[in-house]
């Protein structure tokens, strides 16, 4: 039993067997070696082209570069040094001869533009040349030598020009505003216009300052009535004393008063009436008094001649 085991091939011997294919395989390292030499390779040749191409544009550049510094600060120097050489005046004299070709075109389109601005200024200022010398001469006469003549322009700010009766003054067309004055005389005003190219008379006759009485009227009788008995005297009295309350608020019943008194007379102030009953006998008549009242009368308006008035003209 135990020889039979010896002469059998030991398991260890076929798991080896394994061991020779694994020898018999080809190695991988020659084949890593050759793709990173043609790596390197392809890096090289690819750096190479890059760095050749960057020094051929450099290389294009360059001479542009070293050119320009070279040519035109060469140009410029003798540029400069040519004119301080040769004449200061030849500088002037070049300077000036692209100014002027440039000073031309504008003083030509300012002459351009003149003519178009020329219409619009050209009347404006004739009319006002022609305004200021077109003044207007009036002359103020009056039949009344006392009077006196304040003549206010169309500004609040502007002076009065007074004057006398026989003077002329001179003033710009407008309208104007005449005041007339005097001692014993009515104030007149009125506006005017003064306007053309031929001298104006501007004459005026004032009103003499007119005569005004005042007459009190309390106490006269208004109106009376009969009563036979006290008793009717008293029931009258009521019905008076409505109606003088509505009597005195008319205007045309006041007027009518003072009329009675003096033709053309007016009202004045403040009227009550009073109503009284009583007489000789306790039971008479009641009447109706001015209680407060008076009336106003002026003369009417006449010249110091008798004439009408006011009167102003213009010619």
């Amino acid at each position: 039993m135990s020889q039979n085991r010896d002469d059998s091939p030991p398991i260890i011997a076929e798991r080896r067997s394994r061991k020779p294919v694994r020898e018999d395989a080809q190695p991988l390292w020659p084949l890593v070696l050759a793709v990173g030499a043609g790596l390197a390779i392809a890096a090289l040749l690819a750096w190479w082209l890059m760095g050749r191409s960057s020094s051929d544009g450099a290389s294009g550049i360059a001479p542009l570069e070293s050119s320009a510094p070279e040519v035109f600060p060469e140009e410029h120097v003798e540029q400069e040094s040519v004119p301080a050489a040769r004449d200061p005046g030849a500088d002037v004299g070049i300077a000036k001869a692209p100014s002027a070709p440039a000073a031309e075109p504008a003083a030509s389109a300012d002459q351009a533009a003149t003519p178009e601005r020329v219409p619009e200024v050209t009347p404006e200022s004739a009319v006002g040349a022609s305004e200021a010398p077109a003044q207007v001469s009036v002359q103020f006469t009056s039949p009344d030598t006392q009077v006196r003549i304040e003549l206010r322009g169309p500004l609040e700010s502007s002076l009065p020009l007074a004057s006398k009766v026989g003077d002329i003054v001179t003033v710009a067309p407008g309208t104007y505003r005449v005041i007339a004055s005097g001692g014993q005389l009515e104030t007149f005003e009125q506006e005017v216009t003064l306007d053309g190219e031929r001298p104006l008379e501007y004459t005026v006759e004032l009103c003499a300052e007119r005569e005004h009485v005042r007459e009190n009227l309390a106490g006269r009788v208004v109106e009376e009535r009969e009563c036979g008995s006290t008793e009717q005297c008293e029931s009258m009295f009521m019905v008076l004393s409505e109606y003088a309350d509505q009597l005195v608020q008319d205007r045309a019943f006041r007027t009518e008063q003072c009329a009675k008194w003096r033709d053309s007379a007016t009202p004045d102030g403040q009227w009550t009436l009073d109503i009284k009953c009583g007489g000789a006998t306790l039971a008479t008549a009641c009447r109706v008094e001015i209680g407060e009242g008076a009336c106003t009368f002026a003369a009417p308006r006449r010249s110091v001649r008798g004439a009408e008035c006011p009167r102003a003209e213009l010619k």
